[in-house]
């Protein structure tokens, strides 16, 4: 792992928090007993190793690079506790829950930690840009009638719309921000500032680093954040709500073309979810939906929806049938139980063996 993944890694094997270390450990030891349990690759694994010659290493030391230390030291940090403690509680769920085998619980925990890492820098974004209480959250779509006659898909459409937005705006305010502070620094050198990939250093007199350099600072809050837009919309390496889009789809929340992209959840990350809160299963579907709400801000239903901007939006109608959908799609992946119209228990897959 490099980067993101290495920081994860520390937040999962050694968070700050104690409660959350706990968790965190009983996870990893899952995670080594999953990685260790026989199945047919390691079966053939060993067949390989058993033809080579005893007594010789194949292979070499690992070396740690100066930007992977970062990325471990990273992990300490007191703005990643929330982001810890919901990783450890996540992982201990999904690979302590009971019903599922080694492959699925590994599968599972990739799918929770790709989620918990994009919801986080969400709600980052949220945060630095001021977002209004009501506005923050994701409209899961399940699908129903077509597009121009499913107005939650619609709204879905515009909810991750909107989430892109604020992230794109959280970049601007965070690069005009550490503008500001190199600026009072009196810095030098603003083209080594900026990573070299990013083009954003270059001699063209048009660059953002020529036009910081030929600046008078401190200058206008608005001038910080014209350049630091300029930056964003001209730098030519991956953007932050770039890698949101790509860890959503990563964990197949996207249904849709290109052009009109809505949020949804499949089977398989419908069980990451149930297993992630496998320690409160199981729970009826509207508990499941509230949890959801609370832990990953996905709105399916009704009440999930109360006190936020949809209110005005969409009428609580059609709200239900998306639940009912939803309910539908869990029952036929096993991971939920119909026992009467209004009655669906979630999570049965999920219970923890009983000692």
């Amino acid at each position: 792992m490099r980067g993101s993944g290495i920081t994860l890694a520390r937040l999962l094997a050694d968070p700050a928090d104690e409660a959350a270390g706990e968790l965190g450990r009983r996870a990893v030891d899952a995670i080594r007993e999953a990685l260790t349990s026989p199945s047919p690759l390691a079966e053939i694994s060993n067949r390989l190793e058993s033809a080579l010659p005893s007594g010789q290493a194949y292979t070499r030391p690992p070396v740690v690079e100066d930007d992977e230390r970062a990325a471990w030291e990273q992990g300490r940090d007191p703005k990643l506790g929330e982001l810890a403690g919901r990783l450890c509680r996540h992982a201990e769920g999904v690979m302590l829950q009971g019903g599922a085998s080694p492959p699925a619980r590994l599968w599972q925990l990739r799918t929770v930690l790709a989620l918990d890492l994009a919801v986080h820098a969400l709600r980052t974004a949220w945060e630095v840009t001021a977002t209004p209480s009501e506005d923050r959250f994701l409209l899961l779509s399940f699908g129903g009638a077509e597009r121009a006659q499913d107005p939650v898909r619609q709204r879905s459409e515009k909810s991750y719309e909107r989430a892109r937005i604020r992230l794109r705006e959280a970049t601007v305010l965070t690069l005009a921000r550490r503008m500001r502070e190199l600026a009072a620094e009196k810095v030098a050198d603003w083209a080594g500032e900026f990573e070299p990939r990013s083009g954003l250093g270059d001699d063209d007199p048009a660059s953002v680093s020529r036009q910081l350099s030929a600046q008078r600072h401190p200058a206008p809050e608005e001038e910080y954040l014209r350049l630091a837009r300029t930056a964003v919309e001209n730098a030519n390496y991956g953007r932050a709500e770039d890698g949101f889009r790509v860890l959503l789809e990563s964990v197949g929340l996207f249904a849709g073309g290109t052009r009109y992209r809505y949020l949804t959840a499949t089977p398989d990350l419908l069980a990451a979810l149930v297993g992630a809160l496998s320690r409160e299963m199981p729970m009826p579907s509207r508990d499941f939906f509230a949890a959801a709400r609370g832990e990953w801000g996905f709105v399916v239903n009704q009440e999930a929806a109360a006190g936020t901007s949809l209110g005005g939006q969409l009428d609580g109608a059609g709200l239900e049938r998306n639940a009912r959908r939803a309910e539908r799609l869990m029952s036929d992946a096993g991971l939920a139980l119909a026992l009467s119209d209004r009655t669906t228990m979630v999570g049965e897959r999920a219970e923890r063996p009983r000692a």
